[in-house]
C-alpha cells in the first residue's frame, strides 16, 4: 500500500539549486514524485548560520513505512555532505523533512508526524499551498490554503517567488 507523503527540501551550503535537484534524483529511487513546488529563497530562521536557503515542497507516494523514509531520507542528507550527527542550527548541503505521512500522528523523540514546526515556516507553508492548497493537517483539522491564509493574514503581497529559481522545466526552443 503506498503512502501519501510530503518532504521539504532546503539547502544553504554550496550550489543550492543543484543541491535540491540531485537530492530529488535520489528521492525518486524510494519516492514516486507526484508535483515540485517551485523553490523560494529564504533568509536563514531559528539562529541556522550560513546563506540564504532555497526552500521547496515535494509531494509523492511511497512503500515505505515511517521509520524507513526516515531513515531513506537521512540517507540522502548523508551521501550529500551533511554529518550524521551535524549540530542542530549549522549551514547543510541538503535538508530533507517529513512533513506529513498520510494522516498519520507519529511523536517519538527521534520522528515526529507531522513536522511540530509547519504552520510556523513560510518556507513550507508556501511551497505547500502550491502542490496541495486543500490537504488537511490530521491534527488541527485545517487545510494547508487556511494555514496560509492565517499566517499571511490575507496578504498575499510579497510572496511571489524568486523567478530565478523556478522548478518548471524550460520550453524548448
Amino acid at each position: 500500500m503506498m503512502a501519501e507523503v510530503l518532504i521539504a527540501l532546503g539547502s544553504n551550503l554550496g550550489n543550492r539549486r543543484k543541491n535540491i535537484f540531485n537530492a530529488i534524483e535520489k528521492i525518486k529511487k524510494n519516492i514516486e514524485i507526484m508535483r515540485i513546488s517551485t523553490l523560494y529563497r529564504t533568509e536563514p530562521q531559528e539562529g541556522v548560520s550560513g546563506n540564504w536557503f532555497l526552500n521547496g515542497v515535494l509531494s509523492g507516494k511511497t512503500c515505505l513505512s515511517p521509520e524507513e523514509l526516515l531513515e531513506f531520507l537521512q540517507s540522502v542528507e548523508q551521501e550529500m555532505g551533511r554529518p550524521e550527527n551535524h549540530k542542530k542550527n549549522t549551514a547543510r548541503t541538503i535538508d530533507l523533512d517529513i512533513l506529513f505521512y498520510d494522516n498519520c500522528f507519529i511523536k517519538k523523540p527521534h520522528l515526529r508526524i507531522p513536522h511540530p514546526k509547519i504552520n510556523t515556516r513560510d518556507f513550507v507553508l508556501k511551497g505547500l499551498v502550491e502542490i496541495a492548497p486543500d490537504f488537511e493537517h490530521p491534527e488541527v483539522k485545517t487545510t494547508i490554503k487556511q494555514m496560509w491564509k492565517e499566517m499571511t493574514n490575507g496578504d498575499s503581497r510579497n510572496k511571489v517567488p524568486d523567478k530565478k529559481y523556478r522548478c518548471r522545466s524550460k520550453k524548448k526552443k
